[in-house]
């Protein structure tokens, strides 16, 4: 199975290039890469992140700090998405007059229907 998708999602500017530099020079510190990441604000800017990570993956398969920068740029990427999609309002709660009055019509309904129905009976001749 192969993976279509580009090493680098968007293109990166110098600031980025220089945060990346200023990562890998200080890789094995947790911090470092906090930093790196708390300035990845959009996701344009993770998807990027997400690239670089990936790409130190590929060439380090069993390299556990790039897992761990990949994991994390997937959760931030995900709660950014979630943020974004718009919200619906719920709808207005039923006032409980209208409540009782829909059931009110239901119930006048069925009466009907079980009258119309006895008498339809009567008249068919089936009782005697």
């Amino acid at each position: 199975m192969t993976d279509e998708t580009p090493i680098s999602a968007a293109p990166a500017g110098p600031d980025d290039d220089a945060a990346w530099a200023d990562l890998r020079a200080r890789w094995d510190d947790p911090l470092a890469h906090r930093a790196f990441l708390s300035g990845c604000a959009d996701l344009d800017a993770l998807a990027r992140a997400g690239a670089r990570y990936r790409a130190a993956l590929l060439e380090r398969p069993d390299d556990a700090i790039a897992a761990a920068g990949r994991d994390e740029v997937l959760r931030k990427a995900t709660v950014l998405g979630l943020a974004a999609v718009p919200r619906t309002a719920p709808p207005a709660p039923m006032s409980p007059w209208v409540k009782r009055g829909l059931l009110a019509a239901l119930a006048v309904l069925l009466l009907g229907a079980a009258a119309w129905t006895a008498l339809a009976f009567l008249r068919s001749g089936a009782v005697r």
